[in-house]
């Protein structure tokens, strides 16, 4: 059987083999870098907490856990702001004046990350350190905690979250608004009836975001406190695998073993991305397709 082939698909293959030419090489890479801290540790590298590059014991289970709690922290909070902004906009606002804050929004997405680590530095820290001693006479003195690094990561990411879904929102179509305006609905009832054509997208921008939330370096090492364990109290400092990436590197050269140890780490935030990118991928195909209703 023969198969046409025409210009358009000569043309794009080079580029697409290219796309996974390059993941493929950043993996062998990272593969690669961390093979001689996986043989020596085995899977202690991920199951303790030994980060001592004196006696050059390397295990990354604390930043591992911080990255999950402060994103996990932080998707809680962006999906709350996301969605609220959506349909506050979308629902009760006049058509200027939401598209005047989806303006806002746009520029928002395109700032910096280390702007909103600065910011996060100068006036989250302050009021998380303040919340905290006044509710249990504790936490970090410099504010610096897992809870300041998921407020900023989830203000960082709100935009783009709420810019999918709003996407999302205005593409249902029009026969179904122009219905319920006609009968009367308000703007709760119009969103509570719009939800069911865009939870799928919902489902999936949270899992997109919790992704990026995972991987973000800059504005969480700045506020995340960077000490090196593993506190169940969201006001104590810890770690991440990027910061803890961002710190050390410059200094791994001296100690046997800790680069290896920071590809390793950098493999498994990798891995563990993947796995939350096709998670969400089955759940938006789930959530498309009727499932869980």
């Amino acid at each position: 059987m023969r198969v046409a082939v025409d210009k358009f698909t000569v043309t794009s293959l080079p580029f697409a083999l290219a796309v996974i030419a390059i993941l493929a090489g950043i993996t062998a890479t990272l593969a690669i870098g961390s093979a001689p801290i996986i043989l020596e540790e085995g899977v202690r590298f991920v199951l303790t907490s030994a980060w001592d590059p004196q006696s050059g014991s390397y295990g990354i289970l604390p930043a591992l856990l911080g990255t999950l709690y402060v994103s996990a922290l932080a998707t809680l909070i962006l999906s709350l702001l996301s969605l609220g902004f959506v349909a506050f906009t979308l629902e009760y606002l006049p058509a200027r004046l939401g598209e005047a804050l989806q303006g806002l929004i746009f520029y928002a997405a395109a700032l910096p990350t280390v702007v909103y680590g600065l910011w996060g530095l100068d006036a989250v820290a302050p009021v998380v350190r303040n919340m905290a001693s006044s509710l249990f006479q504790g936490g970090s003195p410099t504010g610096q905690s897992i809870m300041t690094g998921a407020v900023v990561l989830a203000v960082m990411n709100a935009p783009y979250a709420s810019l999918i879904i709003g996407e999302a929102y205005r593409s249902i179509p029009f026969t179904y608004r122009e219905a319920l305006y006609s009968l009367g609905a308000n703007g709760f009832e119009r969103f509570a009836v719009s939800w069911g054509f865009v939870r799928g997208a919902f489902a999936g921008t949270i899992l997109l975001s919790f992704g990026k939330c995972v991987g973000e370096t800059t504005a969480v090492s700045l506020v995340v406190g960077n000490s090196f364990n593993a506190p169940l109290n969201p006001f104590e400092p810890g770690i991440t695998v990027s910061s803890l990436i961002v710190n050390y590197a410059t200094e791994a050269p001296l100690y046997g073993h800790m680069l290896s140890a920071l590809h390793g780490a950098a493999l498994v935030m990798l891995l563990m991305n993947a796995v939350f990118i096709l998670a969400g991928m089955k759940l938006v195909g789930f959530v498309s397709r009727g499932g869980g209703k």
